[in-house]
């Protein structure tokens, strides 16, 4: 490319991004007596996978539901989303047109841990609550501006370590080599060392890139460490690449699959669609609801109510949505001025709560949200376990 043609294609992006920020701001400057609340999340990128998207159609769910009953002191609450394509540094962008518009009071739903803290710089500065990220990483409860609704990923994986320790267990450990990964085994090595598990033997560790497409040798040493379970802390993508080729390479060598434990952040309906009934097989996974379908929860059967009426996806994605919906407007409900001041104290004020079955909990020092971490597994036709 010769200099001409840089220079052109530099005033094109430049154009783009000055003509995003003004239809961003035309946006954002009608229906002025909205309460406007801005969110910047994955909405495009091949990870997504429609996850950004549902859980958005169960949050636009439970706001309509709102607006048709008067909204908050008469005023309708509107989400306004921007896309970060799971980037960091265009979640950080994002965030600073949302928060140099006065009309946003508040930022919400922004999802990844590497997104989600570009986020948090932002509100930070801004002093703007964030409320319900779609991460459990520690960053997210250190910050005096972030209000998480789900439980932490350190919960999730408790829950794991809880079921695999009730009985005696080889366990390995497959590593995304980032932010998410590492924390976690670190943590996962410190709960074995201490004592507060001790049916569960580690038997080894294995780390990988997080680019990796391929994770054959990772099969192959996990298989080698002779584990009956493992913890796999990765992206959906490599955990699902990972959970097939173990599942071919152990059927080739006529061996017994471990169980491969997961967190919330796998999509696992996606991943049975794409290895199949025995690649998921006895595989618990994390998940930080309960399930969308539990009738003896209030917040469950209003959901699947409306998701039924409306015909919205019924997940556990969709359902985080509707409950990270109904606790920013409980929030709302208490702030005295609809401000970004007024907000944040509304949602430091709710104190100990249930949302329709579901307990959260938010004071000036307490960020802890909900504790519930729940386990399903899958059986080979779909179907959920619990």
């Amino acid at each position: 490319m010769n200099l001409m043609e840089h220079l052109t294609m530099h005033r094109a992006i430049r154009q783009m991004v000055i003509a995003a920020s003004m239809l961003a701001a035309c946006a954002l400057a009608t229906a002025a007596d909205d309460i406007v609340i801005g969110q910047t999340a994955d909405l495009s990128s091949v990870a997504a996978g429609g996850q950004t998207q549902d859980f958005n159609a169960g949050v636009k769910l439970y706001l309509d539901a709102v607006n048709s009953r008067g909204g908050i002191a008469g005023r309708r609450i509107r989400l306004f989303s921007l896309d970060d394509a799971y980037v960091a540094i265009n979640a950080a962008k994002n965030a600073e047109t949302l928060a140099a518009n006065q009309s946003v009071v508040a930022l919400f739903g922004s999802r990844g841990s590497d997104p989600t803290d570009a986020v948090i710089k932002v509100a930070e500065r801004e002093q703007m609550a964030l409320i319900a990220p779609v991460n459990g990483a520690d960053a997210v409860r250190a910050s005096k501006v972030v209000f998480p609704v789900r439980a932490s990923y350190k919960a999730e994986v408790d829950g794991v370590l809880r079921y695999f320790s009730l009985a005696p267990t080889k366990l390995a450990v497959l590593v995304q080599d980032d932010k998410f990964g590492r924390p976690l085994l670190d943590y996962i090595e410190q709960q074995l060392k201490n004592g507060k598990h001790p049916n569960i033997s580690l038997v080894g560790k294995v780390i990988f890139d997080r680019k990796a497409t391929r994770l054959d040798s990772e099969v192959e040493k996990i298989i080698a460490m002779r584990a009956r379970a493992v913890v796999a802390l990765c992206n959906p993508a490599a955990c699902s690449e990972f959970v097939n080729q173990l599942q071919e390479r152990t059927e080739e060598m006529k061996e017994l699959r471990p169980a491969v434990a997961q967190l919330s952040n796998i999509d696992m309906l996606a991943q049975y669609k794409l290895v199949g009934g025995s690649g998921v097989l006895g595989n618990p996974f994390a998940q930080v609801l309960p399930s969308p379908y539990r009738a003896s929860l209030p917040i469950s059967r209003d959901f699947t109510a409306a998701a039924t009426a409306h015909k919205v996806p019924i997940n556990y994605r969709s359902f985080e949505g509707y409950v990270s919906a109904a606790v920013m407007v409980e929030g709302l409900r208490r702030a005295k001025t609809l401000t970004r001041q007024g907000i944040r104290d509304g949602m430091e004020g709710l104190g100990e709560i249930s949302i329709g079955g579901i307990a959260v909990k938010y004071t000036a020092t307490d960020r802890t949200g909900s504790r519930l971490v729940d386990l399903v597994s899958m059986d080979s036709q779909g179907r959920l376990l619990r």
